[in-house]
Parts: structure tokens; sequence; C-alpha cells
């Protein structure tokens, strides 16, 4: 049986996770990307979907790392974004 992970572990992960795709968003052209691609995005390289994806995007939203337009669906990285994954 595995053993559980620590509070503390699953925090450093998830800052290190939501770093990673702050990082990935300020590479893109316009330093921009639709929800699709960025949930596809971390999916894929930190395993991290559907509801942590949710979660992950609303933190996002609500420390304005990211400037998020519900018409196009796409989430631009913020000057704030920007300071948190430097």
């Amino acid at each position: 049986m595995a053993e559980p992970v620590s509070e503390e572990r699953q925090k450093a992960y998830l800052e290190k996770a939501h770093k990673g795709v702050l990082t990935w968003l300020s590479k893109r052209e316009g330093q921009a990307a639709t929800l699709a691609d960025m949930h596809q995005h971390s999916s894929e390289r930190f395993l991290i979907a559907h509801q942590g994806f949710s979660a992950m995007m609303e933190s996002f939203v609500a420390a304005q790392l990211i400037d998020y337009d519900r018409e196009t669906m796409t989430a631009t990285l913020t000057d704030a974004g920007r300071r948190f994954i430097a």
C-alpha cells in the first residue's frame, strides 16, 4: 500500500504545477491559450485534470495571474502571472 502524501508535499507539487502551467502559457504566442489547450497540457504534464484543473484555473483568476475571456474561452497571462513564475 502506498504511503499517504503529506499536505506539505501536496502543496509543493501544486505550486510547481501552477508555475509550470503559467510558464508554458508565457511561451505561447500572445501569452494566451484556450482552456482546452491548457487542460490538455496540465493533464499530460502534471496529471491535473477535471476538478483539479477547475480549481487551478479558479485560483489563477482569483489571484489575477490570468485574464479569462469567457466568450473565446481564452486565458491570457497577466503581469502578476509573469511575476509569479519569475
